[in-house]
């Protein structure tokens, strides 16, 4: 299980102010509910908070609990049916629980686990693009490549700045769960690739034509392997360097989720 990285962010920030957190969890859904059971909500004793679990009404009432159960110290159940029985919309039961600042937030790693990374091998300007969406699904990107253009990728939370190709195999690759390379370029591509297939990454994915990619799955013997993707990306209909940054995370949130 991964954690948004926005949450852990959020907690890094409230720590350092010796803020008080509660996290609210959605624990059980009954019927069509906008939150799905795991969805999270953190707000800290500032009644700052980062995640989105519902309607307005839903997330005034979380903001509400939170501050009762900072006072009394206690975990507390919510349910939240509709206010209209026909609208269609579900029941929805969220676990609120406090940690303190003065007790070093005991047992929140129970929530916060890691987050979801992504290495992403090129700096060229298309790949800006793909860390802007990277982030905005709020994984943790780390750009690796030879001669690193920094202002295309200056939005990257982590750069590897590799000084000859051969250094790619002496990194420890295993640390992220998915990997991109948009460098398209033949003298670096095939080094990226070669690295990679010897990791238990979950996805890996490569940017070039149908003919192309098609002897790169011969050549390093992926042909059976359901973890590279290449060409890159799902079809959809559009070749904008927005729209390609969008089919690529689509696709890796869909491998991720265990969709495809």
């Amino acid at each position: 299980m991964f954690v948004n990285k926005e949450f852990l962010d959020f907690f890094e920030k409230s720590k350092k102010e010796t803020f008080d957190i509660v996290v609210a969890c959605v624990v059980k859904t009954q019927g069509s509910t906008y939150s799905k059971t795991g969805n999270m909500l953190l707000i800290n004793s500032k009644e700052e908070f980062v995640g989105v679990l519902g309607s307005s009404y839903l997330h005034k009432k979380v903001l509400e609990v939170s501050k009762e159960i900072l006072k009394t110290s206690t975990i507390k159940n919510i349910e939240f049916t509709p206010k209209d029985k026909d609208s269609g919309h579900g029941v929805t039961t969220i676990q609120l629980e406090p940690f303190f600042y003065n007790q070093s937030y005991k047992n929140i790693e129970k929530y916060l686990k890691q987050p979801f990374r992504v290495l992403i091998f090129g700096s060229g300007i298309h790949v800006s693009s793909f860390v802007s969406m990277a982030n905005l699904m709020a994984w943790e990107t780390t750009v690796i490549d030879i001669n690193i253009n920094k202002e295309n990728v200056k939005q990257a939370h982590h750069l590897i700045e590799l000084e000859t190709l051969d250094e790619v195999f002496s990194k420890d690759l295993e640390m992220y769960q998915a990997a991109v390379i948009l460098s398209h370029n033949p003298k670096t591509d095939d080094k990226y690739l070669e690295a990679l297939s010897k990791t238990k990454m979950q996805y890996i994915g490569m940017m070039g034509n149908k003919k192309n990619m098609q002897r790169k799955k011969q050549m390093f013997n992926l042909e059976d392997d359901k973890r590279f993707f290449a060409p890159i990306g799902f079809d959809i209909g559009s070749y904008t360097h927005q729209s390609i940054a969008l089919s690529i995370c689509a696709q890796i949130e869909a491998r991720k989720n265990g969709k495809i």
